[in-house]
């Protein structure tokens, strides 16, 4: 997890990613995220219900985190390929997301093979009176 934080802008940031790296401030200071302050982002406030799956520590909560990428994907029309090196993903740096050659979307027929569970756009046509329960049973 990044261990500092921009004092302009509240991002989360890593100590190497500081601006004078030759120098060990106090106070750091950090561009990559808010240019030192001459970017501002102004995000609307979450939605109650949002703001809850994200920090509640309650058991809806914790299968919301704990599920994210699935929910994620349960919206995603394609799925991205290639060929994905992880071998660089040792010991305890952050993960790094390395992609050789070149990278592809994949995506399916609009209906799913005899016997195969729908999935990415299936999901939004496929049996649209059994939708919801289709896109349920594409996460686990």
């Amino acid at each position: 997890m990044p261990d500092c934080e921009c004092i302009k802008c509240g991002a989360k940031m890593w100590y190497d990613e500081r601006t004078e790296k030759d120098k060990n401030p106090i106070v750091l200071d950090f561009s990559l995220c808010c240019k030192q302050g001459t970017v501002k982002i102004a995000y609307p406030p979450l939605p109650e219900i949002l703001k809850d799956l994200y920090h509640k520590n309650d058991r809806i909560s914790k299968f919301f985190m704990e599920n994210i990428c699935s929910f994620n994907s349960m919206f995603a029309f394609t799925s991205m390929g290639g060929n994905i090196d992880s071998s660089m993903n040792k010991g305890v740096a952050p993960p790094t997301f390395v992609l050789n050659d070149e990278n592809y979307h994949q995506i399916g027929s609009l209906l799913p093979q005899p016997g195969n569970q729908p999935k990415f756009a299936q999901l939004y046509i496929y049996d649209t009176n059994n939708e919801i329960k289709n896109r349920m049973t594409s996460v686990g």
